[in-house]
C-alpha cells in the first residue's frame, strides 16, 4: 500500500501498544486519527508526532466502554474524514481473575471494549473501504483468544470472538480487495497489566518472554497493504496453539504450568 494520503484511525491510541504503533504509523508517513479515552494524553501524542515527523495529526476523544460514546465519535470520524485507509483495533481491557470472583461489570466491560467496540469500529469504517475498493482491517487480538487459561476466561473469551470475526470478515472482504489481518500476541510490556494484574505476579512470571511493544508496533505496521492472515508474536506460543488446537487434552497436560501463571 502507497503509504502518501493514506489516513489510519488507531483505537487505545494514549499509550502502550497504541502510542508505538502511532509513531511507526507517523514515522511512515500516514495521516492520523487516534482515538483513546484520555484527549490530554492524545493531544501530548498529536504533537509530538506531528514535530517530529511533520504529519497531521487528529485526535478523538472516547470511551469504548460506553457504546453511545463510541458510536458518536465514530459518526464524528467517519464525518471529517472522507477516506479513511487502515482502521487498527487496538484497544483492550483485562482482568485477571478466577471467573467466580469477577464482577458482572467487569465482564460487560471487557467483551465491550474487546470485541462489540472493534466490531462497531469495522461497521462505521469498511464502508467506506468498500467504496474505494481497498482497505485494510487490523485486529489485535491475543494468543489468550486461541488457548485459554485459568484467570482469564473472560478475557480469552472476548479475543476469541475477535479471532472468530476477523476470520469470517476477512472471507466476505476478500473479493472486495480489503485486507483483514489478526495480530495474537502473548503478554507484552505495557499499562494493560496495571488494570489486569496488579499484584505484578504474572508479569514477574513472563518477564523472559515479555514482548516489547516497539517491536510488535513494527511488524503490524509492516505487514499493511500485505496479504498476511495472521501475525502471531511470540512464535513458540503460535506453535503451541497449533499444538492445543490439534490435542488439546495433551496440550492442557504438557503446558500446565506455563497456562496457570496468572
Amino acid at each position: 500500500m502507497q503509504v502518501n494520503n493514506k489516513t489510519m484511525l488507531i483505537t487505545g491510541a494514549s499509550s502502550g501498544l497504541g502510542r508505538k504503533l502511532a509513531a511507526e504509523a507517523a514515522a511512515s508517513g500516514y495521516r492520523l486519527l487516534l482515538a483513546a479515552r484520555s484527549e490530554e494524553k492524545l493531544k501530548q501524542l498529536a504533537a509530538e508526532l506531528n514535530d517530529r515527523f511533520q504529519v497531521d495529526v487528529f485526535v478523538y476523544r472516547a470511551d469504548l466502554s460506553d457504546s453511545k460514546e463510541w458510536r458518536a465519535a465514530l459518526q464524528r470520524i467517519v464525518w471529517e474524514n472522507q477516506r479513511i485507509d487502515v482502521l487498527i483495533n487496538n484497544a483492550g481491557v483485562g482482568y485477571f481473575r478466577h471467573f467466580a470472583d469477577t464482577e458482572i461489570e467487569q465482564m460487560e466491560t471487557t467483551m465491550r471494549v474487546n470485541s462489540l467496540a472493534a466490531m462497531e469500529a469495522a461497521a462505521a469504517i469498511i464502508p467506506g473501504m468498500l467504496v474505494h475498493g481497498a482497505g485494510h482491517v487490523i485486529m489485535i487480538g491475543s494468543m489468550a483468544g486461541k488457548v485459554a487459561t485459568p484467570k482469564a476466561a473472560v478475557y480469552g473469551a472476548s479475543k476469541h470472538a475477535i479471532i472468530g470475526f476477523s476470520n469470517g470478515l476477512r472471507q466476505e472482504l476478500k473479493p472486495q480487495g480489503i485486507k483483514v489481518t489478526t495480530v495474537n500476541l502473548g503478554p507484552m510490556d505495557t499499562n494493560f497489566f496495571d488494570t489486569a494484574d496488579p499484584s505484578g505476579r504474572y508479569r514477574q512470571a513472563s518477564a523472559n518472554y515479555m514482548l516489547q511493544p516497539e517491536k510488535v508496533a513494527s511488524r503490524v505496521i509492516a505487514c499493511i497493504g500485505k496479504n498476511k492472515r495472521e501475525i502471531n508474536m511470540p512464535g513458540w506460543m503460535g506453535i503451541g496453539s497449533k499444538l492445543y488446537q490439534l490435542v488439546p487434552g495433551l496440550a492442557e497436560k504438557l503446558l500446565g504450568s506455563q497456562l496457570s501463571k496468572k
